[in-house]
């Protein structure tokens, strides 16, 4: 399935034309195209992996925490979730595995959501603000992150 990259402006747009908890990307845009089908957004989706991963298959949760906090340290300690997957992308680049490319049942790469899992964790760890602290849709570190960034 090929993928798009848009900036955040475009991305906060597109979530104001979402219906809560219905849409993805890819169903707001069928829908504002005139090409919604009246099918199910799943039934129209490729899967390229529809079975639970083999081992060594998937990056591990764990792998995405050190490009993470050197992301954020790189613009100053907080940047837009979608700047800091871009630069988790690069970082990663090889050690990424087609089963992390691929979409999962949300329309999201699997790779981004396992990513956002590590960043959930790390927000629990105290390394990054709540949600209520930063800036919308941004990831910022807090004092101890920004001591494990310096650290890595």
């Amino acid at each position: 399935m090929p993928q798009i990259r848009i900036d955040d402006e475009v991305y906060a747009w597109l979530q104001g034309q979402a219906k809560p908890f219905d849409d993805t990307p890819n169903s707001v845009l069928r829908r504002l195209a005139g090409l919604d089908d009246g099918k199910p957004a799943e039934a129209r989706m490729i899967r390229t992996h529809s079975k639970a991963p083999e081992r060594g298959q998937q990056t591990p949760q764990k792998a995405y925490r050190a490009p993470v906090l050197a992301a954020l340290a790189k613009h100053g300690g907080q940047a837009s979730r979608m700047t800091v997957l871009g630069e988790v992308e690069k970082l990663l680049g090889e050690q990424l595995t087609p089963y992390d490319k691929a979409d999962i049942k949300s329309g999201t790469i699997r790779w981004q959501k396992s990513a956002e899992w590590e960043v959930r964790v790390m927000r629990k760890e105290g390394l990054l603000k709540p949600v209520a602290q930063a800036p919308w849709g941004h990831w910022a570190l807090t004092e101890k992150g920004q001591a494990a960034a310096k650290s890595n």
